[in-house]
Parts: C-alpha cells; structure tokens; sequence
C-alpha cells in the first residue's frame, strides 16, 4: 500500500515516471528495513544488459536519419507510387511512417519525421485538420511496434525471451495495422470525393525511388543481419549508426561533420532519459517481486476464471488504461512481471503477449490525457491538444478493434516464427 500510494501521490503531482518509480520503491524499502544499497544494486543491475546497448545506438541512428533527409525522401518516393490514387495523400503518409517506424523504433520520433512534412502537406491540399493531425498519430504508433522497436527490446529484456523472435513476431502485425489505415484513409477519401495527384511519369517513380534507397536499404540491412543470425540486434543497431553516418555525410549531404556532435548530445540525452527509467523500473519491478506481488495479482486475476478470453481482455483494459497515463518502455518494465505468470498460467506464449502489450501501449501513445504523440502533433500542427485528442478519437477505436484481432488471432503474431 505503501509503495502504491506514493506512487500514485508522485504521479498525480507530475513528477517525472522515472523519478516517481524509484522515489516510491525507496519509500516502500524503507518500510521494510532494507538499505539504499539494495536500490543502487538493483538499478545497476537494470541496465547492466548487453542487449540493452542496442536502445541508445537504434536512438542515435535514428536521429541522423531524421536529420539527414531520409523522411523527405521516404515520403516522395511513396507518394509517386500512391499520390494519384483515391486517399493517396493520406496513404502516403501512413506508408511513409511504416518505413520510417522501421529506421527509428520510435513513436514520437515517427510522428515528428513524417508528421513535420505530411501535416502542412495534408492540410494545404483540403483535407481536414484533425483528421491530419489523427491519422499521423496513429500512423505513428507503429514505431513501437514494427521493428526494430525499442520499447520492444525492453519487453525481451524483462521476460527473457528472443528480441529477434519479437522482432520477426511484431512484422505481420505491424503491417496488418498499416493496410487498416491505409483502408480507412481510401474510404475517408472517397466519401470526402478528395482529389487525386497526378499520374506519375515511370522517370518520376525511378528518380524517386533512386532517391530513397539507401533510407529503404536500413532496415533491410539491420532487420536481415539480425533474423539470418549474422548480428544480434545490438550488434546490427551499431552497424546502422555508421550505415546512417554514411548516407546522411556523403550521400544525402544534408547534414555536415560539425552536426554529429549536435545530434550524438540529443541522443544521449533522450538515452539517459530512458536508461535511467529502466533503472528506476528495475527497483519498482524487484520489489514487487520481494513482496510477491505478481503472484497475489496473478490469483486475482486467474480468480474471474479460466477463460483465457475473459483473462485476456481484463489484461487488456488494464494495459489500455495504463498507456494512457504512463511511457510505454515504464510500463511495459512495470506490468511484464506482474502479467507473465498469469499468461503463462493460461497457455498464451510470452512472444504473442509481448505483441499485445506493445500494441496496446502503442494505442496509448495517442490516447488522452498524456499520450506522447499528441504533444508532438500538436506541437507540429500548431493545434490546441483538444483539437488533437478529437481527431485522434477515430483511429483508436479502428486500432482498438486491430488490437482484438491480434489479441485472439495468435497465428498472426506466431507465423513466421514457426
């Protein structure tokens, strides 16, 4: 109770998530006459993780690509291929942000790269303002999700499973939640009668798939080395750094030696933002192990019945809250421990689980009151957060039944892993 009411008394006073994990945990370890050592050792231990190297190196590379011009390109090549169809436009952008999801595994990152060229572009060409500013934050959901995703690497972390598992685990669906916005944009088009682009020349698609290469190249790259075994993902993140390095100096050129310094001091900062959430986590996670607290939840939960579908929508609504309010790489820390044994317990595979926790923090990111994707589209539209949170209301109900479809589909997480 102790640890549950400082926790929520921190978070209600809008102290930062890492700081009020940690403070909460100290507070209840106290309690129960155990020293700040045990803290520190089991913060250490948090981050004390090879495969979490590859979170700071995967932000890094991201960053350059962001910099270094590879959303402009991704985003002209897709739409000379799918600009003069029906929604094309929107479509562009949705297609846009799946190959950008794969170059940063990030939402937020997502939302500002595709969102910083497509919002303006979206608006200027009539379509509605929050249907613009929803579609992008919906669209840029899929960061967490497609890989390779970073809040995904956390989930491998925790639950001891194969991140590369995860990562061919979340592919189909990623891609299965891309074609419903992609149906969703076609029929909104449709009904808004939106006029189409132009048909591009085939010199048109050529020159701009030219241009986008080597940004479709990445994670082709990363995503290869990693599922034929050639490089673990840590392994295959430090060799997209100097694969982005690369195109973004002397390919692109648009960025210069004298911007590394700039970009690499952002990145270790958005890193050492999350390392030390992980870190906090870790004490969070190992108390409530201490106190076994898993276990009473897990009875708790197991006690609504046998039901692995009543089971897993409970664990659903509670991972959709949770999003809401809470940084999905925190939570996915936090609740992974809690929710392990009860869907062990009900025969689900952990590799599954981990895809219907990431969709449903992923859904978070734009759901009210703190869904980071709101904050960046509204900060890149210029529009009031209510104005976002409206058009948003849509696509998370469209995401909220994809989220079913995943939840009870298992064969399209599992497939192409075996």
């Amino acid at each position: 109770m102790i640890l549950l009411i400082s926790f929520l008394i921190f978070l209600l006073l809008g102290v930062p998530i890492g700081i009020t994990t940690g403070l909460s945990s100290i507070i209840a370890m106290f309690n129960n006459g155990l020293g700040l050592d045990t803290a520190v050792q089991k913060m250490f231990s948090g981050v004390d993780s090879f495969s979490l190297m590859a979170i700071p190196f995967f932000i890094f590379a991201g960053d350059i690509m962001l910099e270094g011009g590879a959303s402009k390109k991704l985003i002209n090549f897709a739409n000379k291929l799918f600009g003069w169809i029906s929604g094309g436009l929107p479509i562009t952008a949705v297609i846009s942000s799946m190959f950008f999801a794969a170059l940063s595994g990030s939402s937020p990152a997502t939302v500002a790269g595709i969102g910083g060229v497509m919002i303006p572009n979206l608006i200027e060409n009539k379509y509605d303002r929050k249907f613009t500013v929803g579609l992008l934050c919906a669209a840029g959901s899929l960061g967490i999700i497609i890989p390779p995703s970073i809040t995904m690497m956390s989930y491998g972390v925790v639950s001891e499973q194969s991140i590369s598992d995860l990562f061919i685990a979340a592919i189909l669906p990623g891609i299965f939640i891309g074609l419903t916005l992609i149906g969703y944009c076609y029929i909104y088009s449709k009904i808004k009668k939106h006029e189409r682009m132009p048909f591009p020349s085939f010199k048109e698609v050529v020159v701009a798939f030219g241009e986008a290469f080597f940004s479709i190249l990445m994670p082709v790259i990363v995503l290869g080395s990693i599922y034929s075994g050639i490089a673990t993902p840590t392994e295959a993140a430090a060799v997209s750094i100097v694969y982005s390095l690369v195109i973004s100096l002397f390919i692109y050129k648009e960025i210069g030696f004298k911007d590394i310094f700039r970009i690499a001091r952002k990145s270790v900062v958005t890193s050492a933002m999350i390392m030390f959430v992980i870190a906090c986590s870790k004490i969070f996670s190992w108390y409530l192990t201490f106190q076994q607290v898993p276990q009473k939840v897990a009875a708790s939960v197991l006690g609504i019945g046998n039901s692995p579908i009543l089971i897993m929508l409970a664990i659903n609504v509670i991972l959709l809250f949770v999003g809401m309010i809470m940084d999905s790489s925190a939570a996915v820390l936090i609740l992974t421990p809690l929710f392990l044994p009860i869907i062990q317990g009900i025969g689900i595979n952990p590799i599954h689980f981990g895809v219907v926790m990431i969709v449903n923090l992923a859904i978070g990111m734009l759901s009210p009151p703190f869904g980071l994707n709101l904050f960046v589209a509204s900060g890149i539209s210029k529009m009031s957060l209510s104005e976002v949170i409206s058009g948003c209301i849509p696509f998370i109900v469209l995401l909220i039944v994809d989220l079913l479809i995943i939840t009870f589909v298992p064969q399209l997480s599992l497939l192409l892993i075996g």
